[in-house]
């Protein structure tokens, strides 16, 4: 009950601010036509797809339903409302953490935005990190002012504590996770700072597992409290220098009694905002680049180092344990008709030596880019990642013995268009890809890859496209191949209101010279708009598979999409 007074005490808090703003400004009524007062755009689209599967158990629902709105509503051109959600079916059958259907508007006024709904924000990468939340979130960023203000508050988590139904698991169960943050700082051509702080926290009675269950899932409730700064500046011109710093405080069971700790003393003292104990982790989190910016080249210098276990919940996925520095360089020549580029670095992790293996990797990339003419375009990449890992062995003989494991993988890729005649619209492309891994226990592995194709149009009306189609990987003693023919076509009808668009692909596999089977595809569509506001698309797609071999079968697949859309 208090965490829920809190959030609409919250709401109704930046609902009042929005208020006392836009009553303290000021417009000149009669200036403005009746017409312009209140506008409103965007477009409503309903899908409806279908699915049907021979000679195997269904990969999805036979009929799947999907509605997703964008709206903008505008008053006086001054405050404006995008407003957008999605519903479905998707949340009959079950609950998950993060719902499939959402809904959320974001009101803006001059500087100002208000975010309530499902929404995101971000302060940066080592504190929140978009991470989608239920709640209220403000922006605050004048025109004619470098003061940048974001604040949010919301429920990152909803509870689930059914995570099996009919003997097969959906979700991993989950805590209700409520979080709030804040960053204030400025922001000019030549200069920004900022300071931020997020804080999360999870609600251990907000679901309920036998005990058994929570140490199989190894499931606790977790806090979070992050703060951090970030910053930047030009100099001589040319040069722009840009860093962040984030310091997080962990723990993973909040169940585990407070424990004061010794070497970060201050932890202990942050007027309950954050309550320490053994499982506790403090960790560091920084990163910075140098650029120059110059009339005939641009180069850059970039560091990074995460703590092990560095963890904020405002982000969904974040690297840690590992540092790494890269330069980068990119020269236009040839009055930018050749393009090129290079990084190079090396990165490591086992920052604190506490790991049995130790990875260190050197990266190189280049590429260039290169418009021989004005119908000929060439695009070639190359990249080399040498990694050297050294793991510690403990035995029983000696103290200690090492392992060292060395690994190279290099890639290359290739791109050739060339418009042969604009007459008739014609063209031609070719891609290839190579790429491949050895290292010094003798284990190779490689994969190339290869398409060409030619389009042509016939009068004004038809486009034919053509293309073949080759991949090649070996591995372990095993050979995969596949290759096989694209044909493609494309048509208006009734003056353009009607398009329709076919593809027909065969594709044979084999496996270590034999022919393994076969994979035929058909795709076709068609697009009607039958005025400026609404239009409709039919997308069909059939798949039929044949295995060889003892175990040969037969498999068939069709999904009919039907869309309907409404512009505003």
């Amino acid at each position: 009950m208090i965490k829920n007074a809190l959030t609409y005490r919250s709401l109704l808090s930046l609902l009042m601010l929005l208020g006392l703003l836009l009553h303290g400004k000021t417009q000149d009524l009669e200036n403005i036509n009746k017409e312009d007062l209140f506008t409103y755009g965007g477009g409503i689209s309903v899908t409806n797809t279908f699915y049907h599967s021979i000679g195997t158990p269904s990969q999805r629902d036979p009929y799947f339903w999907q509605v997703n709105a964008n709206l903008n509503l505008s008053f006086m051109n001054i405050v404006n409302a995008p407003f957008s959600f999605t519903i479905s079916q998707q949340n009959k059958s079950f609950s998950q953490p993060q719902p499939f259907n959402r809904f959320g508007i974001s009101p803006t006024y001059k500087g100002l935005t208000v975010h309530l709904g499902h929404r995101t924000l971000s302060f940066s990468d080592f504190t929140l990190a978009g991470n989608l939340f239920f709640g209220v979130g403000l922006e605050y960023k004048p025109d004619h002012h470098p003061l940048r203000v974001s604040a949010m508050y919301g429920r990152f988590a909803k509870p689930v504590d059914k995570f099996a139904q009919d003997g097969q698991i959906y979700a991993i169960p989950t805590y209700r996770r409520i979080g709030y943050g804040v960053k204030v700082g400025f922001e000019t051509r030549e200069h920004n700072a900022a300071v931020m702080f997020f804080k999360s926290a999870d609600d251990a009675s907000s679901i309920t597992l036998a005990d058994s269950t929570a140490i199989d899932l190894s499931l606790t409730p977790e806090e979070n409290l992050v703060v951090g700064v970030e910053g930047g500046f030009k100099f001589f011109d040319r040069f722009k220098i840009q860093g962040e710093y984030a310091y997080s405080m962990f723990t993973r069971n909040t169940n585990i009694p407070e424990l004061f700790i010794n070497d970060y003393s201050f932890v202990n003292n942050l007027a309950g905002l954050y309550t320490p104990n053994a499982s506790s982790l403090f960790t560091n989190a920084f990163k910075g680049d140098l650029t120059y910016s110059g009339d005939m080249f641009q180069a850059n210098l970039r560091y990074r180092r995460v703590d092990p276990g560095y963890t904020t919940h405002g982000s969904s996925f974040l690297n840690n344990d590992l540092e790494d520095i890269t330069a980068g360089l990119s020269i236009p020549l040839f009055k930018n008709k050749l393009n090129l580029s290079t990084n190079a670095g090396i990165q490591q992790n086992n920052l604190d030596n506490q790991s049995t293996a130790q990875l260190r990797r050197f990266i190189f990339s280049t590429s260039a880019n290169i418009s021989a003419t004005d119908r000929l375009n060439i695009g070639l990449n190359f990249s080399n990642f040498s990694t050297n890992t050294r793991q510690v062995l403990i035995r029983t003989d000696v103290l200690s013995d090492t392992l060292e494991f060395f690994q190279v993988t290099r890639s290359a890729m290739s791109t050739i268009n060339y418009q042969v005649s604009k007459e008739n619209r014609s063209a031609l492309f070719v891609t290839g890809n190579f790429q491949d891994a050895n290292d010094n226990q003798g284990n190779t592995s490689n994969f190339q890859s290869a398409n060409a194709g030619y389009s042509f149009s016939v009068g004004k009306m038809v486009q034919f496209n053509t293309s073949m189609s080759f991949n090649k990987s070996e591995s372990s003693g095993f050979t995969n191949m596949t290759y096989g023919p694209i044909i493609g076509a494309s048509r208006p009808f009734f003056k353009n209101k009607v398009r329709s668009n076919l593809s027909v692909s065969v594709l044979n596999s084999h496996l270590n010279g034999d022919l393994e089977g076969n994979i035929n595809n058909v795709r076709w569509s068609a697009n009607f708009q039958p005025g400026k506001r609404h239009s409709l698309a039919l997308n069909t797609f059939y798949i039929y598979k044949v295995s060889k071999g003892e175990n040969g079968q037969t498999i068939q697949e069709v999904r009919v999409t039907v869309n309907y859309s409404f512009r505003i």
